[in-house]
Formats: structure tokens, C-alpha cells, sequence
């Protein structure tokens, strides 16, 4: 059959007009960037093409979900598709809602000054209580009339190039019709799935994209915004928690109970250690025999919580692995919604990579899964981590059995990957912070065959795994040692969550968070304290231990912090959770729900509301201010102080 005939076939007229559109929508990029030029003033055109590149996986994915109706029409392979009247409904449920689309992706870039990032669904709710919106959107197009007459040529565009050829049941004969059209049909359907998901390997192993995977090829938080389309941001955000402003308390009197803002007291030099941070997934603290007063499976690391500073009272903020990275390395917790999935995953952050990246420091992410994988290569850049060193940085080197080391499951074996960033810190420069998350006792909870006969069964599948672990920790510890500099490193050890519970007291809504927390370094802080302590206090007690004197924020308390009172905020769906001193406190965002005393209470069945009227509304009011101070502060993009 020529190809003047095929051409004029309906899924790959769609496959024309689609890759008009695609054009269409680059040129809504150039528009963006041009129009909010004096953001991206220092980008080199090598990088653009890396963030062009990034962003025409979102295009692909926000035209095929725009398009999906008109799509489908000329999925079907009847002939019906071939009558002019048909294809004509078709041209406008492509037309209208990627018009919209050109429209949204054009506006946006008026609105970035303001919230420094692509608008998604959240608009919506921001303003559906907005009498006057007609008004507020003709304002809005006589104020950037350049912006409309943009998207008026665009559009007009999209409808002058639109293909739409005549054709007649007799250009395509019965059998060669459907013989053509059927295995098309299988093509465009998987070609519509990896473009939504934004990979061309479309199986459980590969989560689909999401906005926070822009941050894959950014080196500013702002530049996500180059990578990201508005249709796209709103589309993937519908149906997704909104946060509100609870207005628990007037914007002035939030601060008098919780302000996230730090400002360190003045020091005349930094402390320039370096600062290795292991975060070990699913280590909770009841696997520890320090912590419980038993032989436990952590020989070596309860060896380490007798040489540094060490928390009898210490939790995570959430119960997923990608709650911990923002908390532990940017002081964000898990309050209402997960940072890597929510719609302000693109939020600017400061980190302690960012923040020590202001004082020199070199910056690296060690996680021995596939690069990409749980979303970490995409947070670490959005973190200002200078490297990420994943799967495949391990293959590539020579000094290690590249996939020979490979879990079979989830990631490079633990003992090796840690060999790796120990032998990887040795040859990145001074002063650094590196972060590293382990990955071996993740479900299926195995262990290389040549330990099995070591580290047996216990009484979870887990247990084999952190013995492995430790053991793989102490192996790390013995090459640290080698290098000179050791002495002068700070190390902290914690866990991403809990997991698998060996006894009951540590399934109770307060102590299911409980994780171990140590800082060590040789010949440092030798401490058991009683403070109670959370992930996100880690950034602050480093940023205080070396001397940081920059203002910065974060949602915890420093350790050193003496005006600072220990308290641990977390969220246990559909309840806030604080724990202050003896007590513990339940709030379902509109009331108290349950007040305990752990100590005397473990299983919390004493419910004490009324009791202590005093202290439950001084812990009421902390958890009140720290909840509308997450809110309003995701809402609004303001988790940094200056760039």
C-alpha cells in the first residue's frame, strides 16, 4: 500500500498531530524560560538541552493524557474511524483540552515569580472560594496581554497545522485494513502506557514517573520547573491531598508556640569535620540488645551507642522509607503528606548538603539500588547533593563484581556496597557530607549464601538481615579507620522506619516510630541521653555540632539547642502524634483525641484527657503551630531563606 494511503490512516494521523502538538509544546518551554529569564540566567546551553531532553518525557506524558479521548477514537479498528464526521469529533477532543494545555503551560509563566514552581492542581482549592474568578482571570489576561497573544498564535498553530486528510472506505480494503490497523492498535497502547509512566520497561520494578522525577536532571531547585509542563502538574495532582491552612493561630501568634526558622548563635569559623550519615533501612530499635537489655542482633552498633551520643528516646517521623531521606536530610517531616509523592515535591528545600555546600563542602548519595529507584536520585538533587552514586556507579567500578554482588531482588549486597563508600570517600575531596542508605534487610529479607549458616532464622525473617547488617557496618567501620582522617569525621546512625515487631510493646502507636540515633565520632560526645530526640532534630544537631552560623530552616530542635525542650512530632494516619517529657498526646486536626503517660502506660490504654489540663495545652498548642507551620510553609513554597 503507498504511504500517501497509510499516512492517511486514523492512529497515525493521531501519531502526526501528536508529534505537532509535542512541537507546540517545546515552544511553551523557550516561551517559559524566556519569560522568567532573569531566574535562569547562568544555565549553559549544554544544560538546557539536558533539561529539554528531561522535559519532553513530561510533554509525551501530558499530550497522551490530554489527548486520550481522541486517542482511543482512533484506537478502533472498525471503519467507522475512517468516516470524515468521525474523525472531525475526533479533531476537537484533541484540539480543545491540548488548546488548554498551550493556554495553562503559557499562563504559568506569569505566576512562577510568585510561587517558584509549575501550578498544579492545588490552584483550584486555593481559589474556590473566590467569588470574582472571571474577573481575576480577564485581569489577568489584559495584564500579560504578551502572554495571551502567545498562546493565541500557538494554539492557532496547532489548529492550521492539524492533519485531518479526506479518505474513503475504498483507500483501504476490508482484510488490509484490520491486518494494518490491529498490530498498530498494539503499538500505540504500549507506547501510551510507557509515555505516561515515562519508561520504555513497563513491569513492577519501575514506578512510574511522578513530578518529583524532574529533579533527575536539575542542578537548582528552580530548574524543575523547565523540566515539569502545567497540564502535566495538574493532571497528576487531581485527586491528591490539598493541605490548607488549618488557621489554628493568627500568623503571629503560630511563632509564639513553633518557628521552624533557625538562627544558630554566631561562631567565627565553621568546624569543618566531615559528616558520613548511614541510614539503615528497617533498623528499629527493638533488634538492639543496648536499647532492650538483651543479647539482641546488633553486637557492633550496640558497641558504638556506648561510645557516642546515643537516645533512649529517639523515632522516625514516618513508616516509609521516603519519609525518612527529607527528614533526616532536610528536617522535613511526614506530616499529612509524603514529600516524594505529594504536589510539592518540587518544593525548594535547604539540606545538610546545601547548607554545608555554602561552606565548601562536597556533597554525595550512596543507595545500592538501581539509580532512580524510591525516587532517592531524584530528592538528592533536589537536596543540592553535589553526586549520587547508585547501581550503576558500582558496576562501573573495576574493584568491585559489579552485578555478581546483586541481591537478585532489591540491591547490591550491603557488606560490598558499604566497601564502596567507604573506598569511594577516600578519593572525593575534604570537608564532605555523604549520606548512605542500606538496603539488605528490605523484603524478602536475604542474605548472601556464604552467611547463612552464621546469621541463622530467628524469630521474624528480619532478624537474619540486620545481624547481616551489622556485621556489614563493622566491616565499613574497619576500613574507615585506615584513612587519616577518621578522627576527624562525624558519623550518624539511624534507620529509615520499624518493620517486623518481636514483642507487642513496640507495635503501640507511639513506639512503632521508634528508631536508634547515634552520633559518634573518635574521642567526641560520649553520652546516653534521655532527651527525646526525632529525624528531624539530625540536621539542626549537626549544623550546632560543627558550628553552622547561617539561618536556615528546619522542622526539629538541635540537641544543643538548651532553650529547645525535647519534643518528637509524627503522624500516624489519620493522627498527629507529640511526645514531651512523660507524656503523650493524640490530635485528629480538630481535637484531642487521647493523652497518655508512656512510662506508666505502655500499651496506651489509660486515656487520661482532663487530667493535666495545663500540659496538654502547652503540647496542644506546639503540635497545633507545627502542623499549620507545615502547611502553610508547603502551600506557599517557602522551606529556604535565600537561595
Amino acid at each position: 500500500m503507498p504511504f500517501h494511503k497509510i499516512i492517511k490512516l486514523p492512529i497515525l494521523q493521531y501519531a502526526v498531530n501528536f508529534f505537532i502538538a509535542f512541537a507546540v509544546f517545546m515552544i511553551c518551554r523557550v516561551a517559559f524560560v524566556l519569560t522568567n529569564s532573569n531566574f535562569y540566567g547562568d544555565i549553559e546551553m549544554s544544560h538546557y538541552i539536558t533539561l529539554f531532553l528531561g522535559g519532553a518525557k513530561y510533554d509525551f506524558a501530558a499530550i497522551f493524557y490530554l489527548s486520550a479521548v481522541c486517542l482511543v477514537m482512533m484506537l478502533i479498528p472498525f471503519k467507522i474511524a475512517l468516516n470524515n464526521i468521525y474523525r472531525k469529533i475526533a479533531k476537537y477532543f484533541f484540539i480543545i483540552p491540548v488548546s488548554v494545555g498551550i493556554f495553562a503551560n503559557i499562563f504559568d509563566a506569569a505566576f512562577f515569580p510568585f510561587n517558584a514552581r509549575r501550578t498544579n492542581f492545588s490552584f483550584f482549592s486555593e481559589f474556590k472560594n473566590e467569588g470574582n474568578l472571571f474577573g481575576i482571570f480577564f485581569n489577568g489576561v489584559i495584564d500579560y496581554w504578551y502572554l495571551a497573544l502567545t498562546a493565541a498564535g500557538l494554539i492557532f498553530l496547532l489548529i492550521k497545522l492539524y492533519y485531518n486528510p479526506k479518505v474513503s472506505k475504498a483507500d483501504f480494503p476490508g482484510r488490509i485494513y484490520y491486518a494494518i490497523t490491529v498490530p498498530l492498535a498494539g503499538v500505540a497502547v504500549y507506547l501510551f502506557l510507557a509515555g505516561i509512566r515515562g519508561s520504555i520497561i513497563i513491569d513492577n520494578d519501575h514506578r512510574p514517573m511522578n513530578m518529583n522525577n524532574a529533579n533527575e536532571y536539575i542542578r537548582k531547585s528552580n530548574e524543575s520547573a523547565i523540566v515539569l509542563n502545567t497540564p502535566y502538574c495538574i493532571l497528576r495532582t487531581m485527586g491528591k491531598k490539598t493541605l490548607e491552612d488549618p488557621q489554628y493561630f493568627s500568623s503571629e501568634e503560630v511563632i509564639k508556640y513553633y518557628n521552624p526558622i533557625h538562627n544558630p548563635q554566631p561562631h567565627d569559623s565553621l568546624n569543618n569535620n566531615n559528616v558520613v550519615i548511614l541510614i539503615l533501612e528497617s533498623f528499629g530499635k527493638e533488634y538492639s540488645g543496648f536499647f532492650n537489655h538483651n543479647q539482641g542482633y546488633t553486637p557492633f552498633l550496640d558497641s558504638l551507642y556506648q561510645e557516642g551520643l546515643t537516645f533512649t528516646s529517639s523515632f522516625a517521623t514516618g513508616r516509609k522509607s521516603i519519609d525518612a531521606m527529607p527528614s533526616i536530610l532536610a528536617g522535613i517531616p511526614y506530616l499529612t503528606d509524603h514529600f516524594f509523592m505529594g504536589m510539592y515535591s518540587n518544593n525548594k528545600v535547604n539540606s545538610i548538603a546545601s547548607l554545608l555546600g555554602q561552606n565548601g563542602y562536597y556533597s554525595a548519595f550512596y543507595h545500592g539500588a538501581p539509580n532512580g529507584s524510591m525516587g532517592f536520585l531524584n530528592f538528592s538533587k533536589l537536596a543540592g547533593f553535589n553526586d549520587y552514586y547508585g547501581m550503576t556507579e558500582y558496576c562501573a567500578d573495576p574493584a568491585f563484581n559489579a552485578m555478581d554482588d546483586f541481591d537478585g531482588h532489591w540491591a547490591i549486597w550491603d557488606e560490598e556496597f558499604l566497601q564502596y563508600f567507604a573506598k569511594s570517600m577516600g578519593e572525593i575531596p575534604q570537608p564532605f557530607v555523604t549520606a548512605c542508605f542500606t538496603a539488605t534487610s528490605h523484603n524478602p529479607f536475604r542474605i548472601p549464601e556464604r552467611y547463612k549458616e552464621r546469621f541463622k532464622e530467628g524469630p521474624q525473617p528480619i532478624t537474619k538481615c540486620i545481624e547481616y547488617t551489622d556485621n556489614a557496618i563493622r566491616l565499613f567501620f574497619n576500613k574507615m579507620k585506615e584513612y587519616p582522617w577518621f578522627k576527624n569525621t562525624l558519623f550518624v546512625i539511624t534507620a529509615d522506619h520499624t518493620n517486623q515487631n518481636l514483642s507487642p510493646e513496640y507495635t503501640t502507636d507511639r513506639n512503632v516510630f521508634s528508631v536508634p540515633i547515634l552520633f559518634y565520632q573518635f574521642g567526641g560526645i560520649k553520652k546516653v541521653s534521655e532527651k527525646l530526640f526525632c529525624q528531624t532534630d539530625i540536621t539542626p544537631t549537626i549544623l550546632d555540632y560543627l558550628n553552622f552560623n547561617k539561618p536556615y530552616i528546619a522542622f526539629g530542635n538541635s540537641y544543643f539547642n538548651a532553650d529547645t525542650a525535647g519534643y518528637v512530632v509524627n503522624y500516624s494516619e489519620p493522627l498527629y502524634q507529640i511526645s514531651m517529657g512523660e507524656f503523650f498526646l493524640q490530635f485528629n486536626g480538630d481535637k484531642e483525641t487521647g493523652f497518655f503517660i508512656p512510662k506508666d502506660d505502655v500499651f496506651l490504654k489509660n486515656n487520661l484527657i482532663g487530667h493535666y489540663p495545663e500540659q496538654e495545652e502547652k503540647m496542644l498548642n506546639i503540635l497545633k503551630a507545627e502542623i499549620q507551620q507545615y502547611h502553610v510553609r508547603m502551600i506557599n513554597n517557602d522551606l529556604t531563606i535565600g537561595e
